[in-house]
């Protein structure tokens, strides 16, 4: 293919710089640019050759910026698609991209509107939090429960207590499942004696995380006096972007 490698000297200084900035452009490309310019000017007002060939370069200018757009997303994609694969098999703490908090180990990643998403597939958590608090040093279980459609209460409970190893601590209860109803939790006190007594509520079913912060002698009183109906932990699917992660802990 020919290559256009020089151009007539008589344009002048501006037009000896067009000129520079289109060398070695390809002969059929130049052409293109060239008739498309020639179309579309004012017939009555032609354009001088110096003219001309100054717009023919814009053109190509504008042409080469979106290639070095394109080439540098494709780079930071990249990066962003080995960043995220470093992340499988990490636990994290971060936001959904449905807007809830969440703990877990990332499975998998995908890539989506050519952004690296990661998959994180949970049962119900409970863990001390690094978040500030009131509860008191002490070993506490949880019970969370709601009604289904029917009037049924049905519920999931921590495995094993949770130990605070010291005063003005928060627990996280995390990732749990979506309700059809709001869900109330209940915890034990720091001693892991009497009832289970009333922390709060989630009023949206979709809400995944409650954050308790309240000391024993703050809580209300009332108590959960139905036995629910426990279910298996089901595992809650999230999608999280890379920045909205907030903490990793790299796999041991």
């Amino acid at each position: 293919m020919s290559q256009v490698t020089n151009l007539n000297n008589s344009t002048g200084g501006s037009g000896a710089s067009a000129a520079s900035a289109i060398n070695d452009v390809n002969l059929d490309d130049f052409l293109k640019l060239m008739i498309t310019e020639l179309q579309n000017q004012d017939p009555l007002n032609p354009l001088e050759n110096d003219q001309l060939l100054a717009q023919i370069s814009q053109i190509r200018e504008v042409g080469a910026t979106e290639k070095l757009t394109s080439t540098l997303d494709a780079v930071l994609l990249g990066q962003n698609i080995t960043s995220a694969t470093s992340l499988i098999g990490a636990e994290i703490e971060a936001i959904s991209d449905d807007n809830q908090r969440v703990t877990g180990l990332v499975n998998r990643i995908t890539i989506t509107n050519g952004q690296p998403k990661l998959h994180l597939e949970e049962g119900s958590k409970v863990a001390v939090s690094d978040e500030p608090g009131e509860l008191e040093a002490g070993k506490y279980s949880y019970r969370i429960v709601w009604e289904d459609q029917n009037g049924v209460l049905l519920g999931v409970e921590t495995d094993e207590p949770v130990d605070v190893p010291e005063d003005e601590q928060s627990i996280l209860v995390s990732n749990l499942p979506i309700t059809d109803r709001p869900k109330q939790i209940y915890r034990s006190k720091a001693d892991g004696s009497g009832p289970y007594f009333y922390v709060g509520s989630l009023n949206d079913g979709k809400t995944s995380s409650y954050l308790d912060t309240t000391r024993d002698d703050a809580l209300s009183g009332a108590t959960l006096t139905r036995t629910p109906q426990l279910i298996d932990q089901p595992n809650r699917s999230f999608e999280v972007s890379l920045n909205n992660v907030g903490e990793i802990r790299p796999p041991r």
